[in-house]
């Protein structure tokens, strides 16, 4: 986790920047600023594009009493990609436009899926680590107080 974090908030900026000023000495400064720009401007535009496609199809879903499950990862995968445009550099731009290509993000969902579903029957944590109650039983209750003004007034009474 740790490690995940050092990379995604040191070394992938540092990538990012050595990206840009070796593009920048190659094409120049001003085309190179211009292509950032361009790449983000047609990134959010295909993010809300596919955006708006996922959520069309989740309702056709819906309507249909289905659980619009494909949509949901898609979607999940959608707004990856739309963080990762947001971020300046070319890398991570690279990463989203591949993300928000419909062949690529169905493989990944196809991925994703399977590892969740294996990860469900195991019973084990989806996503760092698994938690363990010590061999303790769980108990899961509900209860319905009728009227917990009455039952708050006999507290203060006593």
């Amino acid at each position: 986790m740790l490690l995940l974090l050092f990379a995604a908030f040191l070394i992938i900026p540092a990538v990012e920047l050595y990206l840009i000023i070796e593009a920048s000495h190659q094409f120049g400064f001003g085309n190179t600023l211009i292509a950032l720009v361009s790449i983000s401007v047609i990134g959010a535009w295909m993010v809300k594009r596919e955006g708006l496609e996922i959520i069309r199809k989740a309702q056709i879903e819906l309507s249909r009493g289905k659980l619009p499950g494909k949509e949901i990862v898609e979607g999940l995968l959608i707004l990856i990609a739309g963080v990762l445009m947001l971020t300046p550099g070319f890398g991570t731009d690279a990463l989203g436009l591949v993300l928000l290509f419909p062949p690529t993000r169905i493989m990944l969902r196809s991925i994703f899926t399977r590892l969740f579903m294996k990860k469900l029957e195991t019973g084990k944590s989806f996503l760092w680590a698994t938690k363990s109650n010590g061999g303790q039983q769980v108990v899961d209750v509900e209860w319905d107080k009728s009227n917990p003004k009455e039952e708050n007034e006999k507290e203060l009474e006593e």
